[in-house]
């Protein structure tokens, strides 16, 4: 994404119809398998996103702040806030975030996921909580 195609979307971040700004939240994620930064402004942008009233809005923000490699605290802060979410796939979307970060609260996200029903068995996202249990031995206990 260039420079213009990103000052364009920053813009949209508060466009009143809920589809635009999940559009914008899924294409200011990181594209780069190899740099995942993010820029301070797009950073921003998606910390707006993720506090969203729409759901939709917020997952895709989400999604798009978990693919990147932001540890900030407003980021951490944000992903924690999330594991009060209704909709179990964005719970899910914050322990994985929280997984990929090596966050002590790893496990406890998890946790709160609960049931996700019979399509989200083959999800990427639950290999989060085996790569946390086998990197914390307090965590051996529950599996």
């Amino acid at each position: 994404m260039n420079c213009l195609d990103a000052s364009a979307l920053l813009d949209l971040v508060r466009d009143p119809a809920p589809e635009v700004r999940a559009t914008v939240a899924q294409r200011l994620s990181p594209r780069s398998a190899s740099d995942r930064r993010l820029g301070p402004a797009v950073r921003d942008a998606l910390l707006v996103l993720i506090r969203d009233e729409s759901p939709w809005v917020r997952r895709c923000a989400a999604q798009s702040l978990s693919g990147s490699d932001d540890r900030s605290a407003p980021v951490l802060d944000a992903f924690l806030a999330l594991l009060e979410e209704d909709e179990a796939d964005l719970r899910l979307e914050t322990a994985w975030a929280l997984a990929r970060r090596g966050h002590p609260r790893t496990g406890e996200a998890y946790e709160r996921v609960g049931p996700l029903g019979i399509f989200s068995e083959p999800d990427h996202r639950l290999s989060g909580r085996r790569l946390h249990r086998a990197d914390d031995p307090s965590d051996r206990r529950r599996s």
